[in-house]
């Protein structure tokens, strides 16, 4: 490494490990000033961790870009428990000069913007087995207003990374966030997704011009009927309540300074329902009330209060359970 000592902040996006990232910033603390900031663009390991044993832990900070880079505007900026005031301000203000939209969020386990895509995905993926047809649950949240279906989302991530990304999330939040089983059967080294050209979709390779089309195996991976009792509405809200109800509790936890911040990092980060006005607008739209109700419906119903860890995900976060008592909105 040469030629970082003038640097005033570096960004490092080397291999997702933990060790290889301590390393670099290791050897780069020797070659930069004590005010150098060193930040991280993981997406997945704590920035707590990773200053681990980094002179002057202070100015390590998480600069977490989305895929695609170019066209996603968010960057979470993630504070480790060490991470100064003054570093993540720097850092945001960097983002803004990139053209990017920067949200302060704590360091914990999926940050915010992928500790709510967790259940969201994980409940397609439930839906999917229990015999719902994969175009319909695409198109239900196409029609909701997401930029894609989950099914197609997962297929641009990667079935392997949704893998690694669940099991992590279930380490960090237990029962509720229990990862299903029932791709385990699908998913193999040559079919991960739209890298290894087949997923739930099927994905031209090279510069074919031929549409994506659904797997034609799909079927043999479904394992239930259930899903054909399920309505339109009952669908969308098992996949949306999922999402929302995990978000409520990252208000509780302080992961973002507020409501604005949250539905900021959602419209920005990962697309939800521009229209909606984000995941908070959208739960004072259908109001407290009135998703208490449907979240207890869901987590009563069979198919969800039979599986491990099934109610967890369901059961009403605290504050949205009191704002349903008192009719507070997360915006007044």
């Amino acid at each position: 490494m040469n030629g970082f000592g003038r640097a005033d902040l570096i960004i490092e996006a080397v291999a997702e490990r933990l060790e290889v990232k301590q390393s670099v910033f290791q050897q780069l603390a020797e070659q930069v000033s004590p005010e150098c900031i060193l930040a991280t663009n993981t997406s997945s390991l704590s920035v707590t961790e990773i200053a681990a044993g980094v002179p002057h832990p202070e100015r390590v900070v998480g600069m977490h870009f989305f895929n695609p880079v170019k066209k996603m505007p968010l960057v979470e900026i993630v504070l480790g428990e060490q991470t100064s005031q003054e570093v993540a301000l720097s850092t945001a203000a960097l983002a803004v000069r990139l053209g990017k939209t920067p949200v302060l969020v704590r360091d914990v386990a999926g940050f915010l913007v992928n500790r709510l895509l967790g259940p969201y995905l994980d409940e397609a993926v439930r839906l999917f087995a229990a015999g719902v047809q994969p175009r319909r649950i695409d198109h239900l949240m196409l029609d909701f207003g997401m930029p894609m279906g989950p099914l197609r989302l997962l297929d641009e991530v990667g079935l392997d990374i949704a893998d690694h990304a669940s099991a992590s999330l279930h380490a960090a939040y237990g029962a509720r966030m229990e990862p299903s089983k029932d791709l385990d059967g699908m998913r193999s080294p040559d079919r991960l997704g739209r890298k290894t050209g087949r997923g739930f979709y099927v994905h031209p390779q090279g510069k074919s011009k031929q549409r994506e089309t659904l797997a034609p195996d799909l079927a043999s991976f479904q394992s239930g009927r259930e899903g054909d009792r399920l309505s339109d509405e009952q669908i969308v809200d098992r996949l949306v309540l999922s999402m929302l109800n995990e978000g409520v509790r990252a208000l509780e936890e302080q992961v973002v300074a507020g409501p604005a911040e949250l539905d900021l990092a959602t419209v920005f980060g990962m697309g939800f329902a521009p229209f909606h006005g984000g995941l908070l607008h959208y739960a004072d739209h259908v109001g407290a009330e009135l998703l208490v109700r449907k979240l207890e419906a869901i987590a009563d119903s069979p198919e969800v209060s039979g599986r491990p860890g099934g109610r967890e995900k369901f059961t009403p976060a605290a504050r949205l359970q009191e704002m349903a008592r008192t009719g507070a909105r997360f915006f007044e």
